[in-house]
């Protein structure tokens, strides 16, 4: 059997796939993505888009770009079959467009969607935070046309991947029965030291995290800043880390040129201790896996989008995490089991959690046992994702 693996950050995703298939005697596997890679066993192909010059219309734009990945995906897909790779079959994400072209080339393959995430006018992001509602009527045209494009991917599709059930509850009815939940899992480490989230560190106090791929609204980013003054004020051994690259994101920037952090900063930053507030930026693995296992409590927030695996790796770790009471994080915890929840648009009310928490230790002790039980319960481990994804690829 040949099976090709489609993403822009290749493996990302599909990391669980390509594990499982890896294991497999009889399987040759094929990657297909934009950025260097490689591995051991693997025939990869590495494209660039071709660069697209801007209308200024963001509808038309948009579709250009997505485009134009189509274009460089079936190029990389063309060369490997003049390398004698032919799959029969094809795992990929329609988001950007890589997906819309191979069915052409490949019509004999079967086609598997993972399907992250379909724009919601109503319910998801979009309309969640009344602070920035959308820009423009044409943001909401723009994810029409994105949608468009998934859609179009998916009509080709045998089957699809959802990560969690919120996820797949994105996509139409229509496309719904086609799709399976399927969490590529986090890996859960052997150990975690006894008492972890409860314990004050030595030399450091209570410390706090909150960590995202960006500083920005999506991830609560807004919400956890406001928190921190009254937090800080009310318990003089909390330290607060930061994760997360400052420029970037899911969502749009301000619109005055600054990044988020700056906004935030110069809203709450008179009322803070900075002294006790360290902004990490971006950081290499194990120091981020270090500090999440040395968190007495981590704090995860965001709009009703993709879960992030962050969240999840706090609580294979055994962490105690605050976290907002939004899908998809309710498919995993409810409040008190695994995690408390919160509102994600009330500062007062997660610093109040927090102080509430961070004074008892014995409830942030049962949060971390609940924590990596939970992921055992709903099959959140590489080794249930890998599980899954094989009986999947056995059905086709």
């Amino acid at each position: 059997m040949r099976v090709l693996l489609v993403h822009q950050s290749f493996p990302s995703q599909l990391i669980a796939v390509l594990e499982a298939l890896e294991q497999q005697g009889d399987v040759e596997l094929a990657g297909i993505g934009m950025n260097a890679y490689a591995r051991k066993g693997l025939r990869y192909r590495q494209y660039s888009p071709a660069p697209v010059q801007p209308t200024g219309d963001i509808v038309i734009d948009d579709l250009a770009s997505k485009a134009t990945v189509a274009s460089g995906a079936a190029a990389a897909a063309r060369a490997l079959s003049y390398d004698g790779f032919v799959p029969d079959i094809i795992i990929a994400h329609p988001g950007w467009g890589e997906a819309l072209y191979l069915k052409d080339l490949f019509p004999r393959a079967k086609l598997v969607c993972y399907c992250e995430y379909y724009y919601l006018r109503s319910g998801g992001e979009v309309d969640f935070d009344p602070e920035f509602p959308p820009a423009s009527p044409e943001i909401l045209h723009r994810m029409r046309a994105r949608n468009a494009i998934t859609l179009a991917s998916l009509d080709d599709a045998e089957v699809c991947v959802s990560p969690t059930p919120w996820q797949r509850s994105t996509f139409p009815e229509l496309i719904r029965p086609k799709i399976e939940v399927i969490h590529e899992g986090i890996v859960v480490p052997a150990e975690v030291p006894s008492g972890n989230g409860a314990l004050e560190q030595a030399g450091e106090g209570l410390i706090v995290t909150y960590a995202a791929r960006h500083l920005e609204p999506h991830r609560g980013f807004h919400t956890f800043m406001r928190a921190l003054p009254r937090l800080l004020k009310e318990n003089a051994k909390v330290q607060v880390r930061v994760i997360g690259a400052e420029r970037g994101g899911y969502g749009a920037p301000p619109s005055d040129g600054r990044t988020w952090k700056e906004v935030l900063l110069a809203e709450v930053g008179g009322s803070l201790d900075l002294s006790r507030v360290q902004f990490l930026g971006t950081v290499e693995r194990q120091r981020y896996l270090d500090l999440l296992r040395r968190s007495a409590l981590h704090v995860y927030l965001t709009y009703p989008f993709v879960l992030s695996w962050s969240a999840l790796e706090v609580l294979a770790l055994g962490g105690a995490m605050v976290a907002s009471d939004t899908a998809p994080v309710r498919d995993f915890v409810e409040s008190g089991d695994g995690a408390e929840l919160v509102d994600f648009f009330d500062p007062r009310g997660l610093s109040a959690r927090l102080k509430q928490l961070l004074a008892r230790p014995a409830a942030r002790a049962r949060l971390s046992q609940r924590a990596r039980e939970i992921v055992v319960e709903r099959k959140l481990t590489r080794e249930d994702g890998r599980t899954g994804w094989l009986r999947l690829m056995s059905s086709l």
